[in-house]
């Protein structure tokens, strides 16, 4: 890092290095400081102690993901460097093989895995799917669907940015992390306590982060049937897709108004990065509707009062048409945007579970020699296709899949150097071990041969 930001370290300190150790421990028995380890430490503040890393502005987020990377380098470097002499298949694969005369191990499930314990990774995420999908066998649909967004307008923000005197709120991914995450375990145990729902009887969340956006929270909720939504007219009681009074419910038509309007878009605004073919992408201003109803699909649409109250947002005015669905309570209690969506239909349970455990973005890009219009296209993560007379015979290399075309941004990057979680769920699930005859998973080391 000190070649690469000599601004930061003009003296050209040295970096992190597999030497260090733990501070107060010496002896064999001395604990490794990790590169995670390493680098955490050093983007946090310190009291009375000036730091150029956290206080270089958008050169900090530059840092942050090169680091990100480093650390992600590593531990992709270790998983590659111990797993390169084993192998693993099915028994009934093996089986073929000895059957086809083939006793060299080395040629038999031949490809580098990335195995689940990789946080993030594609098997991680699939095995989270899966999860929900076991929770689902036993405690039905999830109820609700909630996405929680961080507001950098927070006070725990906005009075750390003044104390220190910086004014731009992005270029300290550091500590919108660091407070986004005490609100996400604040929201989730709020749900639990006040039963703003009911008694909540599992929930699962995921972490996503936007492109050169804030970090926000994807809920799944499932509470008690007592407490479950019977009709079209209990919806009402939960989510409400209209402006608050603004002299009896002052503090939450100002969060509203502030955090719960889509665009505007349409009509209004035709320039709007929501507008598709001179629709909205997301089917804003909504219809006016005197009653809540469940269509024959089984979509909820909220009642909206065309009579109701109105704010101005960039000079133009907008009515209930634009309000993104929300609870009252969660609003009032967190003041940000919190989107709440009844999803109590089971047309939808799979698409919902894989939209909050899809993983990383990629990035869809093309191959062109200089001077040559033929471009090949690649779009991640499918592997790049290398063109050899024994291309067929390429052992798949996971790994390099997940990093190649990752696109990581700066918020992402110090969430996960902070180790944070992107992933949890109540209650807990034991993956069992079970197969079908000859179908066991089986490893193997590459460089012997098949008795």
């Amino acid at each position: 890092m000190p070649l690469q930001y000599p601004l930061l370290f003009p003296f050209g300190e040295e970096g992190w290095s597999p030497r260090l150790k733990l501070a107060n421990q010496r002896g064999a028995n001395a604990q490794n400081l990790t590169v995670n380890m390493y680098y955490a430490y050093h983007i946090h503040a310190r009291q009375h102690i000036w730091s150029p890393i956290i206080s270089s502005s958008r050169l900090f987020q530059q840092y942050l993901v090169d680091v990100y990377t480093c650390i992600e380098e590593s531990r992709l470097d270790y998983i590659v460097r111990h797993q390169s002499n084993l192998r693993s298949d099915y028994v009934s694969g093996l089986y073929d093989a000895l059957s086809k005369g083939d006793r060299d191990a080395g040629s038999i499930g031949k490809r580098i895995f990335l195995p689940a314990s990789f946080t993030g990774g594609p098997r991680f995420m699939y095995s989270h799917y899966l999860d929900a999908l076991s929770i689902c066998r036993v405690y039905g649909n999830p109820q609700y669907f909630i996405t929680f967004i961080c507001n950098v307008k927070w006070p725990k923000i906005t009075r750390y940015m003044d104390t220190h005197h910086q004014t731009d709120t992005h270029s300290r991914a550091d500590i919108i992390s660091r407070v986004f995450n005490i609100k996400v375990c604040e929201f989730i145990q709020f749900l639990k306590e006040d039963k703003t729902f009911g008694d909540v009887e599992a929930y699962l969340y995921t972490i996503e982060f936007q492109k050169r956006g804030l970090p926000h929270c994807h809920t799944l909720l499932w509470v008690s049937t007592k407490d479950r939504i019977k009709n079209a007219s209990d919806v009402d009681n939960y989510i409400t897709a209209e402006l608050p009074d603004p002299v009896n419910e002052s503090n939450l038509y100002n969060t509203i108004t502030t955090c719960m309007i889509h665009g505007p878009c349409g009509p209004l605004n035709q320039k709007a990065a929501c507008m598709k073919e001179g629709k909205c992408n997301k089917h804003f201003p909504k219809p006016f509707l005197d009653a809540t109803f469940f269509d024959t699909d089984g979509y909820v649409h909220y009642k909206r009062n065309p009579t109701a109250h109105h704010t101005t947002q960039f000079g133009q005015i907008l009515d209930n048409g634009y309000i993104v669905p929300y609870n009252k309570r969660l609003c009032s209690r967190f003041r940000a945007h919190i989107n709440v969506e009844y999803c109590g239909w089971s047309m939808l349970i799979k698409y919902l579970f894989k939209y909050i455990s899809k993983g990383a973005n990629r990035v869809k890009y093309t191959i062109q020699k200089q001077g040559n219009t033929d471009i090949a296209s690649t779009s991640l993560p499918t592997a790049i296709h290398q063109r050899g007379t024994n291309h067929d015979c390429r052992p798949i290399n996971e790994v390099q899949n997940y990093v190649d075309g990752r696109y990581i941004y700066p918020h992402e990057a110090a969430w996960r150097i902070l180790d944070f979680h992107i992933h949890r769920r109540y209650p807990p699930v034991q993956v069992l071990t079970i197969h079908e005859e000859n179908m066991q998973q089986i490893v193997f080391n590459g460089d012997s041969s098949i008795p």
